[in-house]
């Protein structure tokens, strides 16, 4: 036979505390979430609202609408990828970082891990190659930054604005922490700030595992070449379209610019596997494809920043000395 177990009561007070404790929770957590979507979506209609007049909001919207087709964000990771629209776009950018704050106001997501996830490293270091150019981090007639961008035009004259790593390769796994003895294999030496670091060659590349976008500089110091890669963020570096302007800002380099020269007479495209050269005649086409000229063989023509598949052709997008965009069939190209 079972014993009687009497459990014991709780008093009704009790009960009331408990009860209107959990009901306080829940109204504040409720509170919570629709507080915040009401936020989000005022932020969204704020940021939409923007689109007639900032083109940057413009890019955005039409960057998640190739990344995400239907519209519906948790079918984004199925939903296929128009990256023929994501190249159109990359071609109008001029401010990388303006483009990725309004995506974030907008979707509440970052552009690069996005971009990054649906086109993989070497189609989104394609899509960065092609954002780069003459138009982004130059400079207008006063002498003003146009815009902070993220990456460097071939020739531009790149100075540290703080202390920097400067490194052998575009890999940004060491940080200098106590604790990584041994991990500085690819430090070639921390540029401090004000201090001239090299010409950019117009090559780049993003390191996804650690978030950061690197710019290559090289130089011709003694006899000796170097090519090397530094953070393209604008908070460390700084960007120059002539060696006056530099100076006019930094005039302790004045001595390192006549030491550190371009790495030849042709700068950038001086660069071992820079250079592209037609291997026979062929038709020369503009940013728009327009036809322009015919060039003959053996012409240097520049070096390559992206290719397209246009039906049964290929093209690929040549990026010239002077900073102009034209397209060349790929199968007309050769590079040294």
């Amino acid at each position: 036979m079972s014993p009687n177990i009497s459990l014991p009561s709780v008093a009704p007070d009790v009960q009331r505390k408990v009860l209107r404790g959990v009901v306080i929770i829940g109204s504040l957590t409720l509170g919570y979430f629709v507080g915040m979507r009401i936020f989000k979506k005022l932020r969204e209609r704020k940021t939409s609202l923007l689109a007639d007049k900032s083109p940057e909001v413009r890019q955005a919207m039409s960057l998640r609408s190739a990344m995400n087709p239907s519209g519906a964000s948790w079918l984004m990771w199925g939903d296929g990828t128009k990256e023929d629209v994501i190249w159109q776009v990359a071609q109008q950018i001029t401010d990388l970082d303006a483009v990725a704050l309004a995506y974030r106001n907008l979707y509440s997501k970052e552009l690069v891990k996005d971009l990054q996830t649906e086109l993989g490293t070497d189609d989104f270091n394609a899509f960065l190659q092609a954002v780069s150019s003459s138009r982004v981090n130059d400079r207008n007639s006063s002498g003003m930054k146009v815009t902070d961008g993220a990456y460097a035009a071939p020739q531009k004259l790149i100075v540290a604005i703080q202390a920097v790593y400067v490194r052998a390769s575009p890999d940004a796994s060491y940080h200098g922490r106590f604790y990584e003895v041994g991990e500085n294999k690819n430090i070639h030496k921390t540029a401090q700030a004000g201090e001239f670091i090299g010409y950019a060659t117009g090559k780049q590349h993003y390191d996804a595992k650690n978030g950061v976008r690197f710019i290559e500089v090289a130089y011709k110091k003694d006899g000796t070449s170097k090519v090397l890669w530094v953070s393209a963020s604008s908070k460390y570096t700084e960007q120059f379209s002539s060696k006056d302007m530099l100076l006019q800002k930094y005039p302790q380099n004045s001595t390192a610019l006549m030491t550190m020269q371009p790495l030849s007479m042709l700068g950038w495209m001086g660069l071992s596997g820079h250079r592209m050269i037609t291997s026979e005649s062929t038709q020369v086409y503009d940013k728009d494809f327009k036809p322009t000229e015919i060039i003959p063989a053996n012409m240097l023509v520049g070096y390559p920043v992206m290719a397209l598949t246009g039906g049964l052709n290929e093209y690929t997008l040549i990026r010239t000395a002077n900073g102009q965009d034209r397209w060349i069939g790929t199968e007309s190209l050769t590079q040294q």
